[in-house]
């Protein structure tokens, strides 16, 4: 097979008939640098990227628009064990719902056996899992509320004074607030409480209206200085 002048010892053309066309699979191929030095559709399509705008950008600028390398990278992780890691990682994109895959990274060797090149394939989780993911974090975040209402002695009513008033929230309105103030979007929260959008809609509107706040920030805020949280 004639080699290309692509830094691969494989033919480009054998990776767009490969995966190019995979169904539900985003494949990347990385420089040591960070680099993105192939994507395919699927890719584009996940990150919301155009192929020609993530090409020779570093990969997280390119795919989670930062300007630094991931906390955990998996390109640093791959280079340094030499060996293919596996992880489940989340992408949070400019107003997106979170979107979940799992992310398997391969290395590539060059002639001396040092890692040249990350492999990585994406393959997004479906609503079921995603729905589990939610679930474990509502559930952790219960947890968590139990620990404090047992240090605190709360049961009942929360009742905290701000700005001279006394604020009062129902159980219900107590619990959505900790999963906005958590980064739960209301078609999460909708989901894990198993209430309409609409009565989320409804519980948001009553709790900004409580606090004198005016948007899921500030409540947050508002809670966290409460300690509901």
């Amino acid at each position: 097979m004639k080699q290309t002048n692509h830094p691969f010892n494989i033919s480009l053309n054998l990776f767009n008939a490969v995966f190019e066309k995979a169904p539900d699979i985003a494949v990347n191929l990385l420089n040591k640098d960070y680099s993105v030095l192939w994507a395919n559709r699927i890719m584009a399509i996940l990150v919301l990227r155009q192929l020609d705008e993530m090409i020779g950008k570093p990969c997280y600028q390119a795919f989670r628009r930062r300007d630094n390398p991931c906390p955990v990278c998996l390109l640093q992780i791959v280079s340094d064990t030499k060996k293919p890691y596996i992880i489940e990682r989340w992408l949070d994109l400019p107003n997106q719902e979170r979107r979940y895959a799992e992310v398997r990274a391969y290395p590539i060797f060059d002639e001396q056996g040092f890692v040249k090149h990350i492999f990585e394939i994406l393959i997004p989780l479906n609503e079921k899992k995603k729905d589990e993911q939610r679930h474990r974090r509502y559930v952790e975040s219960l947890e968590e509320t139990l620990r404090e209402l047992n240090v605190a002695g709360a049961v009942g009513y929360e009742e905290t004074p701000t700005d001279g008033q006394e604020v009062i929230l129902t159980l219900r309105e107590q619990e959505v607030l900790r999963l906005i103030a958590r980064g739960f979007s209301n078609k999460e929260i909708a989901s894990i409480l198993n209430i309409s959008f609409d009565t989320v809609k409804t519980h948001v509107r009553n709790i900004f209206s409580k606090l004198n706040v005016t948007d899921r920030t500030k409540a947050a805020v508002w809670a966290t200085s409460r300690k509901l949280i």
